[in-house]
């Protein structure tokens, strides 16, 4: 068993997925992950546990909570990555290391934790932290840095997120670490969180649970307190905390109010250097895309959705779930992914999905206004049902000009003219430049204008041929 072990079952205790999707996700070759998966079932056929099975394209691992338990309690190999955050993460919290007997714990040999140790002095030394050697005993922390302090609750934010799946020896260090069962605490969030009216995801509470935690052991994180202590929300926030959290600290409490203070006034809560690439990017983004406008819900919504990209992405948390790519959000993603390699930096897919949605409802929302008349042809229909659906879509697009007409002319060619329209729809099929739908209805007319929206903009991309019809 490996790292790509590690993985593979961290994806499939998420999602069931493709060959080709674990490839872009591991960057490991498909022959080596096949050969792992056999691996894989080899040790979970000697669990007695169900193996892993193909079902069309993707590769999947049914299993009870039980044993999804039973599983990871018997599955101990932890990646290059986890042994290093597993030794820096109880070396900060412990203050104090012993490597031989951290040798045995994690069943590895003396030449690999001492390559994993070399990682975690590095960043030591790059952080301004300190420790000295106990002759006979182990290694001591001396003096910790501000940065090291704020990687730490990185490092354990990530262990609360994928807290289910954990291996044994990072589930006996985060309950060694945590004063509190994690569900109560999330039982005790919710009601607070709900009533101050915040978006409650994975990430938030696991940045709160990893604050907690920070808490007790440093002096918390800087959320400019004295600007928040007098005011009415900082008052309403220690109240629900009061009343819901009766078993936190009083430092959790005051600290736990003062980040949601700073959360709901949309103050600098974020990394400096990753907030700052992530708006550097973001224009570059837009620019390329040919955004000129973006509303500021959409602005909003893209900014978090590449922080929290990049944030997961440079601390290695997979939290995924398989996506496939229509045609249309496949020309987004090569643009996508063209920008993110001239930047020299990359993102997990589902996170590129995510951000795709996003940069389509943009590009459909700058190029909206450019459809300006549309032309709807109708068999049968009468003349005052005509001017009822004329009104209803009027309203529904007030920028669009619509002209309605009987499909009968137009089949004839009696009337041949469709230059002045930028989009002509029909009940029936009269050639390649119309586009027939099978009813009208203003909700499918109005979808339709925005699929050819999202056409113009995509046309603009220098990496779309501009004779492609994407409706």
């Amino acid at each position: 068993m490996n790292n790509t072990a590690a993985n593979i079952l961290k994806i499939l205790s998420q999602s069931e997925m493709s060959i080709e999707d674990m490839h872009l996700y591991l960057k490991v070759e498909k022959s080596s992950i096949l050969k792992t998966i056999a691996q894989i079932n080899d040790f979970l056929a000697s669990l007695n546990l169900p193996t892993i099975v193909k079902i069309d394209d993707a590769f999947n691992l049914v299993l009870s909570k039980d044993e999804w338990k039973t599983l990871f309690k018997n599955f101990n190999v932890l990646t290059s990555e986890e042994k290093i955050d597993y030794l820096y993460i109880k070396f900060i919290s412990h203050g104090f290391l012993n490597l031989e007997k951290e040798t045995e714990i994690l069943d590895i040999s003396r030449s690999t934790i001492l390559r994993c140790f070399q990682s975690v002095k590095d960043t030591f030394a790059k952080n301004g932290s300190k420790y000295e050697y106990l002759h006979g005993k182990g290694l001591s922390i001396t003096e910790l840095s501000e940065l090291d302090k704020h990687l730490f609750y990185k490092k354990v934010m990530k262990l609360f997120i994928e807290e289910d799946i954990l291996v044994p020896p990072l589930k006996a260090l985060l309950k060694s670490i945590k004063k509190f069962d994690t569900k109560v605490r999330l039982s005790q969030l919710y009601p607070i969180l709900r009533f101050s009216k915040i978006s409650i995801n994975y990430f938030l509470l696991s940045f709160i649970c990893s604050l907690e935690v920070s808490t007790d052991l440093f002096d918390g994180l800087n959320f400019q307190k004295e600007k928040y202590r007098d005011t009415s929300e900082f008052k309403n926030l220690m109240s629900l905390i009061n009343k819901y959290g009766k078993d936190f600290t009083p430092k959790y409490k005051e600290e736990l109010a003062f980040f949601l203070s700073a959360l709901n006034s949309n103050d600098n809560i974020l990394e400096d250097s990753l907030r700052d690439k992530t708006l550097n990017f973001m224009k570059d983004l837009k620019e390329q895309f040919g955004i000129k406008f973006l509303n500021p819900d959409l602005e909003k919504m893209l900014f978090s959705k590449l922080y929290l990209s990049f944030f997961k992405f440079e601390n290695k948390i997979l939290k995924l779930k398989s996506v496939k790519f229509d045609k249309t959000q496949k020309i987004i993603l090569h643009k996508l992914e063209t920008i993110l390699s001239d930047h020299s930096c990359d993102l997990y897919l589902i996170d590129k999905f995510s951000i795709i949605f996003v940069l389509r409802r943009a590009l459909i929302e700058e190029n909206f206004t450019n459809i300006k008349n549309v032309l709807l042809l109708f068999n049968e229909v009468s003349a005052s049902d005509h001017n009822v659906f004329k009104k209803t879509l009027t309203k529904l697009v007030p920028h669009v000009n619509f002209e309605l007409e009987a499909t009968f002319f137009h089949k004839k060619n009696i009337i041949t003219k469709y230059e002045k329209y930028d989009l002509i729809i029909s009940d029936e099929k009269i050639n390649s430049d119309v586009i027939v739908i099978d009813f009208y209805n203003s909700s499918k007319v109005h979808d339709i204008i925005e699929k050819r929206a999202f056409e113009i903009g995509a046309n603009k991309l220098n990496t779309i041929n501009t004779t492609t019809k994407y409706l």
